[in-house]
């Protein structure tokens, strides 16, 4: 794993869902090589501590689950935060429902 290749796969898995960076004061490469280095880099100190592979690979999964329940709990807030300003009936047509 280096974090060439997790920014590679970072930038497949984005294809479908990309972020907008617009209102942000940090590129999207940017983000993606400062958070790729971490994960790389968290990864060198969890092996250099002993943990298997395995152990490893579990560690990122947990740290990969966490960041996915922190980002709906942020949508959420930001859909209900939209929806406080909008009509529901228009809420729901912007997001294809009804």
């Amino acid at each position: 794993m280096t974090p060439e290749s997790v920014e590679s796969l970072m930038v497949d898995l984005e294809e479908g869902d990309p972020f907008d960076f617009s209102r942000l004061s940090i590129e999207d490469v940017d983000a993606r090589k400062l958070m790729a280095n971490h994960f790389c880099e968290l990864d060198r100190q969890l092996d250099t501590q002993g943990l298997s592979a395995d152990q490893r690979l579990e560690v990122m999964a947990a740290i990969a689950a966490h960041a996915m329940v922190e980002n709906f709990m942020l949508q959420l807030a930001r859909l209900r935060s939209e929806a406080d300003r909008l009509e529901f009936k228009d809420w729901l047509r912007r997001y294809g429902i009804g």
